[in-house]
């Protein structure tokens, strides 16, 4: 059996994926290189985490690629594409233009090197330079990886998992520099930046002081409708847990005291239709399956 060669990563980040995305993409050399660069980086940041903690990081994406080419490969893989990839400066080309149908042969592309580099590192590790962006999450949004943490026990499976938020500080709103006034977006009506950009539009933040109230479901295709950051998504679900917030996407249920998670074959998200899979209860069971019925009734959508 051939031992993973990380150099397939090194690679496929500064000559093949540069030369994709500006013979085919027509991205700004400059852009292109600074892409690459960013993908590498965060690939080592990821494969310098234990596994647990890489697992957890990839359980707000999971839901979203399951159908993500190649399709033979395994699941956890193609999240760990999307986090290393997907939500890199390549979003940020996806968003500013010049890289539209593009971004999927970029992440297609990068399954292979990046499967050879993780396995690499397991067998020899190495530390990643700072900073990494993957670093020091549980313990800056406890409920926040502790929601993620029992996410991912309970994916194998589905349905019901326990959840235990642990005591911490409640997290105030954003303000000031963070947050920013925008035109309001047609999708979602939350995102009007780029989906990695830290800071906050004030929808977002009026939908923050909305579930803080009490008694508040959120509905969002997925978890990364909120932000691709992963810094910013775990602030956000850290928020939303700490004020008592229920969270509903397409395959997901997040309360204070349980995570659910939809049994069988999952369903896409649709983020033109935050709502849609809340219309699909296939595979959904007991209070999962109560509180998307209810969601799709307010919405009209029965």
């Amino acid at each position: 059996m051939t031992a993973p060669d990380p150099t397939h990563m090194v690679k496929f980040c500064r000559d093949v994926l540069p030369s994709m995305l500006t013979e085919a993409c027509d991205v700004d050399e400059d852009l292109a290189r600074r892409i690459g660069d960013d993908v590498l980086q965060r690939a080592e940041a990821l494969a310098a985490l234990p596994q647990r903690e890489q697992d957890v990081l990839i359980a707000p994406f999971v839901e979203e690629v399951f159908d993500h080419e190649p399709l033979a490969s395994p699941l956890d893989l193609k999240a760990k594409v999307t986090l290393v990839v997907r939500n890199s400066l390549l979003e940020q080309a996806h968003h500013d233009g010049p890289l539209d149908s593009g971004i999927i042969p970029a992440t297609e592309y990068a399954a292979g090197p990046l499967s050879h580099l993780l396995a690499a590192r397991r067998r020899q590790p190495i530390a990643a330079q700072d900073p990494n962006p993957f670093a020091g999450l549980a313990g800056r949004y406890p409920r926040a990886w502790a929601c993620l943490d029992a996410l991912t026990d309970t994916f194998a499976d589905g349905g019901r998992g326990p959840l235990r938020l642990p005591s911490a500080p409640t997290p105030s709103l954003p303000c000031g520099d963070e947050v920013v006034t925008a035109p309001p977006s047609a999708d979602d009506a939350v995102t009007v930046f780029s989906a990695i950009d830290p800071r906050f539009d004030q929808g977002l933040v009026d939908l923050l002081g909305k579930a803080a109230e009490g008694d508040f479901v959120l509905c969002t295709s997925a978890l990364s409708r909120y932000s691709r950051n992963s810094e910013k998504l775990h602030r956000i679900l850290e928020f939303l847990l700490a004020h008592r917030a229920t969270i509903l996407t397409t395959n997901y249920l997040i309360r204070p005291t349980d995570v659910w998670v939809r049994r069988g074959r999952l369903v896409k998200p649709d983020s033109s239709k935050p709502f849609a899979g809340a219309l699909d209860t296939q595979g959904l069971a007991g209070t999962h399956r109560k509180v998307a019925e209810s969601v799709a009734a307010q919405h009209g959508l029965r």
